[in-house]
């Protein structure tokens, strides 16, 4: 049962992560393409890009420690 209510959960971790990745990259890409200048704002830009790819990460993982 608590499977059930947990997975939704992953799921949205999974699309949360990609979309951090993704929208944070591109973020990155404009902002360098303008001017590269080490701020806080790329910092910032780089530290959400790998939490979501931790997110993503972390759900691949358990997808394989279930399927097993």
């Amino acid at each position: 049962m608590s499977q059930e209510n947990n997975n939704p959960r992953k799921n949205w971790d999974f699309m949360i992560g990609i979309a951090l990745v993704l929208f944070g990259s591109f973020r990155l890409y404009q902002r360098t393409r303008v001017e590269f200048e080490w701020n806080y704002k790329i910092f910032l830009t780089i530290s959400f890009i790998l939490y979501g790819g931790f997110l993503i990460y972390r759900h691949l993982q358990n997808k394989n420690n279930t399927s097993d």
